[in-house]
Order: C-alpha cells, then sequence, then structure tokens
C-alpha cells in the first residue's frame, strides 16, 4: 500500500515535471484571484465581536443597546486639586463644548457643564443643564460645590466623593452612520417603535432596514479624536486620564496592527537565516519563502472574499501560517539536496523526493489542520476563524507544496553540491550535529527503560500544575502595566468608584407598568443595599435608573428638600410626576425606559476585574434582583429580569472560552491519534507514538500552571496548536523508521538512519517553528507573549520527545535482532 502510494506521488511529479509551465501559470492565476481581495480586509476588535452573532447574550445585548442606546461609554476624569474653581470650571466648559463640536459619531457628551439639574421653584418643576448660568465669585461657587455634593446623583458618577476629579461621559452612536450622513439624528424615526426583547434581535425594526451597530473604524475615529482634543487641555491642575471600553479596544487595536507587522517582518527575516544555514542555497530559502507568502496571501483573500474579519487573535495568523507552511517544503528540498549529491539528475531527484515524502508531507499537514480545525466550533467567534483559516492555510500550504515547488524546482536550474556531506566520513571528521545523532541513537536504544522512566517522572512533576490552572479573559490585563489607558482606568476605578456596568432590564409585562409604586420602591430598596455592596475584589460603586430620576422629580416638587428624595407614598403621583418631567424638555427618561414604560434600566457600575470574578458577581446579583421581586407583580404578571451590558458579555466571553478549550482539546487529541493510527497501520504503535506528543503538551500546561499563567482567548490555543505542530516530526521519525526498521530488523540502525536523514528536517523545522513563535514574544500584548513563549517551548520539547523518548520507546516496542553496530546512515 505504501509502496503504491509513494509511486503515486512520483508520478504526478513527473506530470508536473512536464507541464510545468501551464501549471505555474494555473496557479499564479487562482492566486492572483483569490490575493486581489486581501486588500478588502476590515478589523473589528470590539467586544461584541467575540462572540458569534448568533449567541444568546449578544442577542439579549444587541436588543438592549437598541432600545436603551451604548452603556460602554468613554470616560474622561480630570484631576485637580479643586474642581470647583473658576479656572477648572472654565476650562472644563470649554473642553466640554469642543469635544461636542468636533467628536463623530457622538450621541451624548455629559459632564457637570451640562448635568441635569432638576428642581423646582414655586409649584414649577426646572430641568436645566447644571452650569447654564456660570458662577461667576466664590459665593456662587460655594453654592455650586454644595449643591453638587449634596446631590447623590453626581457623586462617583460625574465628581469624586472628595471634590478632587471630574468627568466627562461620552456616549457613542448605537448604530454606524455609514450611508446616514444626511440625516441629522440617525436615531430619528426608531425612539417610538423600537422594543426591548431579549429573544428577538429584531426589536421593532423592519428586517430590511435594520441599520449595523457602531463599527470598529468609527470607534477608533472618535477615541483618536478624544486622545488629540485631550492632549491640547492636558497640563497641571487639569490632568486628564481617559478610560472606558472604547479606549481599551482602540488601545489593544493599535497595539496589535503594530505587532503583526512586526512579527510579519521577523518571521521572514528568521525564516530566511534558518534556511539559509540549513541549505546554503538561495534556492533553499526563496522557494520555501515564496510557498508561504503564496499561502499567506491566498489566505487572507479568502477570509475577505468570505467576509471575515480581523479580530484580536487572529493577529498571530500571518505569521503563524509563515512559520508553519515552511515545514514541509523544507523536507521536499531536504531529500532533493542531499539526491543531487549522488546524481546529476534534477528531474530524478525531485521525483525522489517527493515520493519518498509526499505521503509524510501529507499527514503531517492533515494532522497539523486537524489541531486547528478543532477550534472552528468554538463558541468565541475569533478562536472558531483563527481555527478555520488556520487549518484552511496549511491546506493551502500543503497544495502549493505538492504543485507550485515541483513546478519551480523543474524550471530554475538548481547547482549541485558534491563537496556538502558527499560520501561517508570518519568519525573524526563527522560534525557536531552527527556525533549527536550518533550519541542519541546509542544511548536511546541501549537504556530505553532508564529513559522512558525519567521520561515518566519530568512529565508527571510538570503534569502536576495542571491542577493549578485557571481561566481569565481581561483585556486589561493584556497591555503593559505603564500604558496610559491602563493606568487611566486604575485611577478611574479607585477615585469614581468603577468603570464597567453590569445592566439589568425589569420588564413588568404591561404598558405603565413602571408607574407600580411597589416595583419601584423594591427596585429603589435594591438599589440602595446594592452601593455597599462588596465581593472580593468587586465592588459596586453606582445604581442608576429610572427611581433616580423619580426621586430628583419629588423632591424638587417638595420645596427641594433632601428628606424628599424618596418614592412618593402615594402612587397616584407618580405618573404625574413622570409626566411633569418630560413636559419639562427633558429627555433623559428614554436612557432609563421604554417608550411603554414598561421596561426599566438598571445600571450598577463597578470597577474593571477579571471576567473570572464578574461570573459569581453577576449571579448573586441575579439572586437579589430574584428575590427583591418574587412576590410583585403587575395586573398578575410577574416580573421578569434579563441581565446584560458589557459585564455580561465579559462573563460570557469568559465561559465560552473554557467550553471552547475543553471542547478543542478533546476533539485533537482524538482526531490527531486516528489519523496516527491510520498512517502507522497498527493499534498499539499508534499509540505508542502519541506518547512523545501528549508528553511536550502536558509538561506545558503543567509550567502554566505553575507559574500561574492563565488560560485566555490565547493561551488557551496553546495545546491544541502544539499537538498539531508536535505529532509532525513524529510523523516523520515513525515514517523513516518504520522504512529502516523493515530494511534492517535493527532498532539501532532504523533509529540511526531516521535521525541522520529525516532529523535533520525535523531539527530545521523544529527550530523555524520554535523561532517563529519565540518572535510573539516581542509583542506589546502580555498574552501574546505568554502564546509565543508556550507554543515556542513545546516544539522544543517536542523535538526533544521525538530524538529522545520516540526511539526509547521503539526500542522497547519492537524486538532487536541484528545487535548494536553503529554505522554511517546512508544518504
Amino acid at each position: 500500500m505504501k509502496k503504491c502510494i509513494e509511486s503515486m506521488f512520483e508520478s504526478w511529479t513527473r506530470f508536473l515535471i512536464r507541464f510545468r509551465f501551464p501549471a505555474l501559470l494555473l496557479v499564479m492565476i487562482l492566486t492572483v484571484i483569490l490575493g486581489a481581495q486581501a486588500r478588502h480586509l476590515t478589523i473589528d476588535t470590539s467586544n461584541e465581536g467575540l462572540l458569534q452573532p448568533e449567541d444568546e447574550i449578544l442577542t439579549t445585548y444587541n436588543s438592549f443597546r437598541d432600545q436603551f442606546g451604548r452603556d460602554d461609554l468613554l470616560v474622561m476624569a480630570i484631576k485637580s486639586n479643586n474642581v470647583f474653581s473658576i479656572g477648572y470650571l472654565s476650562k472644563l466648559k470649554e473642553l466640554h463644548e469642543q469635544l461636542e463640536a468636533e467628536l463623530p459619531h457622538v450621541n451624548d457628551v455629559t459632564s457637570i457643564v451640562n448635568a441635569r439639574d432638576t428642581r423646582g421653584q414655586g409649584d414649577t418643576l426646572l430641568v436645566d443643564d447644571l452650569l447654564l448660568h456660570f458662577p461667576e465669585n466664590d459665593q456662587e461657587l460655594a453654592d455650586l460645590k454644595k449643591r453638587v455634593m449634596a446631590n447623590p446623583v453626581y457623586l462617583n458618577q460625574l465628581v469624586s466623593v472628595d471634590g478632587t476629579f471630574s468627568t466627562i461621559l461620552i456616549e457613542s452612536y448605537t448604530y454606524s452612520s455609514a450611508g446616514m450622513e444626511g440625516d441629522d439624528d440617525i436615531f430619528s424615526g426608531f425612539d417610538d417603535e423600537l422594543e426591548f426583547d431579549s429573544n428577538d434581535g429584531t426589536d421593532g425594526l423592519e428586517e430590511a432596514v435594520k441599520p449595523v451597530f457602531l463599527t470598529d473604524q468609527e470607534n477608533a475615529e472618535l477615541v483618536a479624536k478624544a486622545e488629540d482634543i485631550a492632549a491640547k487641555f492636558n497640563g497641571p491642575e487639569f490632568e486628564i486620564s481617559m478610560a472606558g471600553s472604547p479606549a481599551v479596544i482602540h488601545t489593544v487595536k493599535q497595539l496589535m496592527m503594530k505587532d503583526m507587522k512586526k512579527f510579519l517582518r521577523l518571521a521572514v527575516l528568521t525564516i530566511g537565516i534558518c534556511l539559509f544555514v540549513m541549505f546554503r542555497r538561495i534556492s533553499g530559502v526563496i522557494l520555501p519563502l515564496l510557498v508561504v507568502a503564496l499561502t499567506l496571501i491566498t489566505t487572507l483573500g479568502l477570509m475577505a472574499t468570505l467576509g471575515v474579519q480581523f479580530k484580536v487573535p487572529t493577529i498571530i495568523l500571518p505569521s503563524f501560517l509563515l512559520a508553519v507552511g515552511v515545514g514541509a517544503s523544507v523536507h521536499v528540498l531536504s531529500l532533493t539536496y542531499q539526491r543531487l549529491r549522488v546524481n546529476d539528475d534534477k528531474q530524478d531527484a525531485l521525483v525522489y523526493a517527493m515520493g519518498h515524502s509526499g505521503l509524510a508531507i501529507v499527514m503531517t499537514s492533515f494532522t497539523t489542520a486537524a489541531g486547528l480545525a478543532s477550534f472552528a466550533t468554538a463558541e468565541v467567534a475569533p478562536i472558531a476563524d483563527l481555527g478555520l483559516f488556520s487549518c484552511i492555510g496549511v491546506i493551502i500550504s500543503l497544495l502549493y507544496t505538492l504543485i507550485l515547488l515541483p513546478t519551480l524546482l523543474a524550471i530554475f536550474p538548481i547547482k549541485q553540491k558534491r563537496n556538502l556531506q558527499e560520501g561517508p566520513k570518519q568519525h573524526g571528521s563527522r560534525s557536531c550535529l552527527d556525533r549527536f545523532i550518533d550519541w542519541a541513537a546509542r544511548i536511546t536504544t541501549s537504556y530505553p527503560k532508564r529513559i522512558v522512566f525519567v521520561s515518566f517522572l519530568v512529565v508527571l512533576i510538570f503534569g502536576a500544575g495542571i491542577s493549578k490552572l485557571h481561566f481569565s479573559h481581561n483585556q486589561l490585563s493584556w497591555l503593559p502595566e505603564h500604558l496610559p489607558v491602563r493606568v487611566a482606568t486604575e485611577v478611574i476605578d479607585n477615585n469614581m468608584r468603577g468603570s464597567v456596568a453590569l445592566e439589568i432590564v425589569v420588564d413588568t409585562g404591561h404598558e405603565n407598568g413602571l408607574y407600580d409604586k411597589d416595583v419601584l420602591q423594591a427596585l429603589d430598596t435594591l438599589a440602595a443595599s446594592l452601593e455597599s455592596f462588596e465581593q472580593d475584589s468587586i465592588f459596586v460603586g453606582k445604581v442608576i435608573s429610572v427611581t433616580t430620576i423619580l426621586k430628583e422629580i419629588h423632591k424638587a416638587l417638595h420645596e427641594n428638600r433632601p428628606e424628599m428624595y424618596t418614592i412618593p407614598d402615594n402612587g397616584a403621583l407618580i405618573p404625574q410626576e413622570f409626566l411633569l418631567f418630560e413636559n419639562s424638555g427633558s429627555d433623559d427618561l428614554q436612557d432609563f425606559v421604554d417608550s411603554r414604560f414598561s421596561k426599566a434600566r438598571v445600571t450598577i457600575k463597578v470597577p474593571w476585574r477579571d471576567a473570572l470574578t464578574y461570573v459569581p458577581f453577576i449571579a448573586e446579583i441575579e439572586d437579589l434582583f430574584s428575590s427583591a421581586f418574587e412576590n410583585i407583580n403587575v395586573d398578575g404578571t410577574s416580573v421578569t429580569l434579563s441581565t446584560t451590558g458589557i459585564m455580561s458579555l465579559f462573563a460570557r466571553i469568559l465561559n465560552a472560552t473554557i467550553r471552547s478549550a475543553a471542547q478543542s482539546y478533546g476533539m485533537a487529541i482524538i482526531v490527531i491519534t486516528l489519523l496516527m493510527i491510520l498512517l502507522i497501520g497498527n493499534l498499539r504503535m499508534g499509540l505508542i507514538a502519541m506518547v512523545p506528543n501528549i508528553s511536550p503538551i502536558l509538561i506545558t500546561m503543567g509550567i502554566m500552571g505553575w507559574f500561574s499563567i492563565p488560560l485566555d482567548m490565547f493561551t488557551m490555543l496553546v495545546a491544541s496548536i502544539a499537538i498539531g505542530l508536535a505529532v509532525d516530526d513524529t510523523i516523520h521519525f515513525i515514517y523513516n523508521f518504520k522504512r529502516y526498521y523493515e530494511e534492517t530488523g535493527d532498532v539501532h540502525l532504523a533509529v540511526s538512519h531516521t535521525l541522520h536523514t529525516a532529523g535533520r528536517a525535523m531539527l530545521t523545522t523544529s527550530i523555524v517553528l520554535s523561532i517563529g513563535f519565540f518572535l510573539f514574544m516581542l509583542a506589546s500584548m502580555h498574552n501574546v507573549f505568554y502564546f509565543g513563549m508556550l507554543v515556542g517551548l513545546a516544539i522544543v520539547i517536542a523535538l526533544l520527545a521525538d530524538f529522545i523518548l520516540a526511539p526509547a520507546l521503539m526500542a522497547l516496542a519492537l524486538p532487536n535482532t541484528n545487535g548494536h553496530n553503529v554505522q554511517t546512515p546512508p544518504v
């Protein structure tokens, strides 16, 4: 069977040699057609882009945004020793007005300049901007400070409790303005029709006219312009810190783009150097790089054609394909050049190389693709995209290796180099690599039990760290500690008590259900208790809801007395007070209730933390809300609750990461094991051959546990990618070992011959791969650093396992009949 397959590869190569020019033309035409689409690739670093479009949590979040607008605000916190001074307020007003005038894609800018000031004047309810009448003297400043610091609405939202910070809250449009430039207000026509429904993403909109949400590019434009404006105002006694999810997303995108360009350049350079060191031929550098470059162009073109966007984890795809795709070319070129040293016929050398390595190359490509494809069904959208297109990229690389590489070798002249490793060498003239291989073959086949025992102990010791592994999703922790957005987020969390929101939607099930006094009082009581809530590292900094506005109204209508900042005891007053507020000209109610007064939004502000801590926090909040409303109904209908907001997305992303990791690991191991058994044709040997592949993964995962490196959106990829790559060398080892063992019947000779032939290519590909991944350690983001370090380390460990553990296992599993005479391997 194997001979038949090898003959097929040889026949295929002769066919390509004969029709090399038409084959080259066809390949280039197809590459240009697909590659031309790559320029249309777009980038999406949003939190929403991390989940599949049909995800229930994302659907609920999108419905929430349809109804209430965006909850992820861009926050500017401005520090001063005294925010209640003429100088500070004048500069704040100027900054506020410039932001309103110049920021693109902005729905609302809020600060103490235009904060809602609800007060009563006789029988009249007035709702104005707080600084409608700008203070002109110390007395007016003192009065302003007294009013602000006594108003719970402003504290920890627009002004810090100690009066040293004030904030500007910038809310972007919910929808993209693309195609809506002629509209003064992109929300026009939507206000009255929108309906929040967590089970229906349409929200009363006609599918044909439903707009898209704000794009990643528009968010980048907003944040970049805000940074430019803030830089003009930043200074002593007016120190501006800018944070919030939009700022974090923008920073991640900038770092991602910078790193991707850096990785591509370094990957090409290091791969080229490694190839030249191995082959000492220009063709040995140019041809593999051409294969992987065309693979990358074609894969990116295919992504663009299918409308798939670049997202955070897919940053690794280009340099990953460059490193992975070169391996098959190395094996073909290595055998071709070796054959040319003893045979002048280039075509014969090429046919020999393809026949000898073709099956192994196909199998290694499929096992690598299988490891990557295990992520294709991941619940984290960019992980699924990465799994699918890296898998496709590996297959494309295989096709280029089997079609383009032989074609180019047949067309372009290749010099014969008889002076390099020609003929047998005496022991004294053998290279360090030759002597290492001889030593490895002798030791591993002479003391196999000891080697297997020591390997088992190493795996056991490091593998014990797996029990210490923990999951994580925290975009802020990916960033360097000194980065402004990370520092700013910590400043805002510490001084304004939070920068992230959990949103609860309370649904009464009836129109005007929010006029029900019991519902509002339960909501107010719960909000008051939540503001003193703490759980581990999470605390509630602020709770805002429709009751906040109602209490402001009630206080204003009762001579602005502080003790009247409550829910009216008389339920009949509630609809009247809401009506007075709406007639005042303010539209702030639409931020907290729907047009039917049946649903209310509750915003719970908390600090930015790892999503791992959000999961129990959200569960506790849901329990508290459920308990508060379990005995309340409106006209016989129970109140229902929906949890959403950016924090809910973070928690869902973490949950999806955990499920995706477990699923992909299991799939990768099962599929690769089956492929290994199929290649070897023996169940027992196939399972034995998996030991050198599983061991490096266990060691690497154990290292993560011992050193407290979390499993996040990047490091969760390590195991499946590493096993897909590690098994490649094992396949080449087993494939060649079987050939030499069948010829000699001697394990030692078979190991020696295998390591002297395929082992050289294994060493080169492992070096190229490990360096390719170690390059990620130059990344700006910590999680990319750990990803590169861990995969590179796993590849190095896997190479040692194939040179040391695999031969020892073969020596234990197979009989040795011809002794241990060390011989020079055949060329």
